[in-house]
């Protein structure tokens, strides 16, 4: 079975090619898909995938994340795109109270494979803190904002393979991988 990965972003594209790189990456679908307004991660992820389904017609795979930020509410959760594009990083810092307990974030991720007969759904998690400040350039939206746990750098300021490796054997990408048996 040829799997592929649907995505408009070229980030996602380089990572799951990281992240497939023991293996036989999936083929790239570039096709922009819109998103469903939905505070639930895995409701927009499913919707997502259902409508790069019916674009493509081919087994695939989406991908949507979100940042909770505990000193928000869990915003802006996988709401994040609309948060960067409207909000300057320096802004929603400033948004967060200055203790550690309202700077404490959660980076959830979730793939949805979908043949046109099943969807499945794979969740990942890195528990981590929003830093004071900004740092770094590398990855996307938020990135350069949050400290996985015992990291003191920012996924901003991490190669793409040690931002990657945060995600690990838990990471969606992961669980995707041996579920397909791939």
């Amino acid at each position: 079975m040829t799997l592929h990965f649907c995505s408009s972003n070229a980030e996602k594209h380089a990572d799951v090619v990281h992240l497939f790189r023991d293996g036989v990456p999936p083929l790239q679908l570039w096709h922009r898909v819109d998103e469903i307004l939905s505070s639930d991660l895995e409701v927009l992820v499913r919707a997502k995938a259902i409508a790069a389904y019916e674009k493509a017609r081919v087994p695939l795979f989406v991908e949507h994340g979100g940042l909770f930020i505990q000193g928000l509410n869990g915003l802006p959760g996988p709401l994040v795109k609309l948060f960067w594009e409207k909000l300057p990083r320096e802004e929603l810092i400033r948004l967060i109270p200055d203790n550690p307990a309202a700077r404490r974030a959660e980076f959830r991720h979730i793939v949805c494979y979908c043949d046109g007969k099943k969807l499945r759904t794979f969740m990942g998690r890195v528990a981590g803190r929003i830093a004071p400040c900004a740092r770094g350039s590398g990855g996307i939206h938020w990135e350069p904002i949050f400290s996985p746990n015992g990291q003191t750098r920012t996924f901003g300021e991490m190669t793409r393979g040690q931002r990657l490796a945060c995600l690990g054997e838990r990471g969606a990408v992961a669980k995707l991988r041996r579920a397909l048996g791939r």
